[in-house]
């Protein structure tokens, strides 16, 4: 039997990178799947969504690749939680790569 302890500690990268295969085997929305894309620097989706900035009002806006300005509105920042979470159970994906999801949104609010 395993316990916790006994799990191998994965690199952030290591984390990142099974989170996207788990992920792009759950049919999702493309607009769903650019911001996850995002989150997880996979390119996805054309045109690629390549940076996120969540305003004082908690709306997530985007920047597609070739665009000078953040000018795509992809939702509350509130809802993208909910949704990691709720997409979390359907790609089984672990307490580790819900984590990196979470925190990538985290890193996004700081930004403000």
């Amino acid at each position: 039997m395993t316990t916790p302890n006994d799990l191998p500690i994965r690199e952030p990268d290591e984390v990142r990178q099974d989170c996207a295969r788990k992920l792009m085997t759950v049919q999702i929305s493309e607009h769903f799947q650019a911001i996850l894309g995002c989150l997880l620097e996979e390119s996805w989706t054309t045109p690629r969504l390549i940076e996120m900035v969540i305003n004082s009002d908690g709306q997530l806006l985007g920047r597609c690749e070739g665009d000078p300005t953040f000018r795509v509105f992809l939702g509350s920042s509130k809802d993208l939680i909910l949704n990691i979470h709720g997409v979390a159970p359907v790609a089984e994906l672990d307490g580790d790569e819900v984590g990196y999801l979470v925190a990538k949104v985290a890193e996004i609010k700081r930004q403000r």
